[in-house]
């Protein structure tokens, strides 16, 4: 379907459609594309398209549509923001808080293009866990612009700090030691300008923590408030000390598509189909890495006296996975054990914590997998356990040449990129 448009004008595309450009000039989020040029919008994302010269754009409508704005759907503010960031360099930070559905990632994308194509090396942190686009799902990712980008998910990742969730509840301190570990790398690299998306849990006890924990810690140059009402983030700024940057409020998106529960859990579906797409099985034995946030692998051969304790109540334990540490009892089995039972050998053996597992409980745990620096190789998905030779069956793209440890996820992913269950931090 051909459609005619005159200099001047908006246009809101929302996806999933391909709008090839067969006379004229556009332009999409600061970037501009021409007569040949395939602009792509992903399903359930939207784009604004100015029309810098009268154009002729041909439609391809797969599951979206497109639409006149009578307004600029690139307000005033956001580019008097952007001129503002031209002459920064030696790692700028730029920190957008908004709450969700104002278009914190349209933003900064218009950002990302517009410094990018004015020669700037620019590093994005996409800290928003649950609608991750640069990195999977469960991850704060680090990337690098490399070209003008339509949706951040074309920035390829660079590194990525794996957190275990879609949501920050629970793991408040990960995403925030998370986020400045991403930000201390952009600037080692050499970023001009680091550009960091968050999630847009800005209300309550728990979104204000997060926010002011990343504020304090990271102690942006810049904090832009997005906001859809003058003053509707005035709460966080008075709660803020001991900051030195500056803040600026700028317009939310004056339109964009909302997405409802299931749109966002699809979403994060399609990311990760993305990271396994080519994934293999692989097997690791816990004897050959270190693993953390969960209690499986940090312990050792359990000492004769627990022993003892363990075959007076448990009978046969031979076809059992036990390891024991100073403050913690581990026990992996194919059966089920009454809490009575692990009540009675929490009482006899003396630790702190007693974690009885039935072995499927592991099935499907999403974990990350690291080198030796720390780096990021990709996530995994347990698949099975050898209770007896202490091996893993683990499904990913990482190589394992030089994997040196795996951190424990805190949610249950199917190899469809399904999620099946969220589950407690420290429960494995």
């Amino acid at each position: 379907m051909d459609i005619k448009c005159v200099q001047g004008s908006w246009l809101f595309a929302v996806g999933e459609l391909s709008i090839r450009i067969e006379h004229g000039q556009v332009e999409v989020f600061g970037a501009e594309y021409s007569s040949g040029d395939i602009i792509l919008v992903p399903k359930y994302r939207s784009v604004p398209i100015y029309v810098i010269n009268d154009s002729v754009l041909n439609i391809d409508f797969e599951d979206g549509y497109i639409a006149e704005s009578k307004e600029a759907l690139i307000p005033d503010d956001w580019k008097k923001l952007a001129e503002r960031l031209y002459d920064k360099s030696n790692g700028f930070v730029v920190m957008v808080i908004g709450n969700i559905d104002t278009g914190k990632t349209g933003l900064l994308t218009f950002l990302a293009n517009t410094l990018y194509l004015r020669g700037k090396k620019v590093a994005i942190i996409d800290a928003d866990v649950g609608q991750s686009d640069i990195g999977p799902p469960t991850t704060i990712g680090l990337g690098f612009m490399e070209h003008p980008i339509i949706h951040l998910s074309e920035v390829p990742l660079y590194d990525a700090f794996f957190v275990g969730s879609v949501t920050p509840a629970g793991v408040l301190d990960r995403m925030i030691v998370g986020t400045y570990e991403m930000v201390r790398k952009a600037k080692d690299i050499g970023a001009d300008v680091v550009l960091l998306d968050t999630t847009g849990w800005v209300g309550d006890r728990g979104g204000r923590e997060l926010k002011l924990g990343k504020i304090s810690v990271i102690n942006p140059d810049l904090l832009v408030f997005i906001e859809k009402f003058p003053g509707e983030l005035n709460y966080i700024e008075k709660s803020i000390i001991r900051y030195s940057g500056e803040i600026i409020r700028v317009r939310a998106a004056p339109k964009l598509k909302a997405r409802n529960w299931e749109e966002r859990r699809e979403l994060r579906k399609m990311m990760y189909e993305k990271e396994f797409e080519d994934a293999r099985e692989v097997v690791i034995s816990l004897d050959s890495v270190k693993i953390s946030y969960g209690f499986l692998g940090t312990g050792t051969t359990v000492s004769n006296d627990t022993m003892t304790i363990l075959e007076g109540i448990l009978g046969d334990i031979s076809q059992f996975y036990i390891e024991e540490s100073w403050d913690s009892l581990l026990i992996v089995s194919n059966v089920d054990v009454p809490p009575r039972v692990i009540d009675e050998l929490k009482k006899k053996v003396g630790k702190r914590e007693v974690v009885f597992l039935k072995k499927d409980k592991l099935k499907y745990l999403a974990v990350s997998l690291h080198d030796s620096t720390g780096r990021f190789l990709g996530l995994g998905i347990i698949l099975d356990f050898d209770l007896v030779a202490r091996k893993l069956l683990v499904y990913t793209r990482a190589r394992l040449d030089t994997l040196a440890s795996i951190q424990i996820g805190h949610i249950k992913i199917n190899p469809n990129g399904e999620e099946l269950e969220k589950l407690s931090p420290w429960s494995i």
